[in-house]
């Protein structure tokens, strides 16, 4: 695969899958994190170094959105793929949450995509290319869940805008998908889940292992092949078997 990929919240665990998964593949990979520090180090980590760069820039703000795009096709010379993985997930009841709390998850997951893959699409259509965008949402769009109504909003939003991508880009040859995991395990220090939540999801997750990013980059990678040519507005849901059933109820 000699294309190039831009992933944002590349230093988080599906993020970094993701990133690696389009290297075995033999893609040159652009991350982007709002840590510079934490982007290098994953550049690093990563060990492609002339096929990996890094641009910071934190989605929340759409100029520097806008700007990871422009900055990262003259790194790598044109972008071929974006894919939108960053990501909060702050848990907040309702009662509590301030309108601050509210609109900051909502810049991160729906606003950055917006800007970023309208930028990036202007960037195609200008020099009459094509590409491929997927979304990261999360199976949290479909179901709400306590404590998290600015993180299911926002995941639903980005559901709907990835449709409407696919819709206004195809006659551009611009693709739009997404990737809706269930719970993966990953090594969270900035949005940890409680141990007991974590639980009751694993209890009622009806395949016999644990999600892992893994999985998450093989359905991305997928949707980006020439096999997914023909698909676009789809959203392919990465969750064990969770969206079909509780599995920890009794027969019926």
């Amino acid at each position: 695969m000699s294309r190039t990929v831009l992933v944002t919240g590349a230093s988080g665990g599906i993020g970094k899958a993701i990133a690696r998964r389009f290297l075995a593949e033999g893609a040159s990979v652009v991350l982007s994190d709002r840590d510079e520090a934490r982007c290098a180090r994953t550049a690093e980590e990563l060990a492609a170094p002339e096929r990996v760069s890094a641009v910071a820039a934190d989605v929340a703000d759409p100029e520097s959105a806008r700007s990871c795009v422009r900055t990262a096709w003259e790194h790598a010379d044109g972008l071929d793929v974006l894919v939108n993985a960053a990501g909060v997930y702050p848990s907040r009841p309702l009662l509590e949450m301030t309108d601050a709390q509210w609109r900051a998850v909502l810049a991160t997951n729906l606003d950055g995509p917006f800007a970023l893959s309208t930028e990036f699409a202007r960037a195609l259509v200008d020099r009459g290319r094509s590409g491929d965008i997927v979304n990261i949402t999360s199976g949290a769009g479909d179901r709400a869940r306590r404590g998290a109504a600015h993180y299911c909003t926002s995941k639903a939003g980005l559901t709907m805008l990835t449709r409407a991508l696919a819709l206004e880009f195809a006659e551009h040859r611009i693709r739009a998908n997404a990737v809706s995991p269930g719970f993966v395990e990953v090594d969270s220090d900035v949005n940890p889940l409680s141990a007991e939540y974590v639980r009751a999801v694993e209890a009622g997750r009806p395949w016999p292992r644990p999600g892992a990013p893994d999985d998450v980059a093989s359905a991305v990678a997928y949707l980006c092949s020439e096999d997914a040519e023909w698909i676009t507005g789809t959203t392919i849901a990465v969750d064990g078997g969770v969206g079909a059933g509780n599995a920890a109820l009794p027969l019926a």
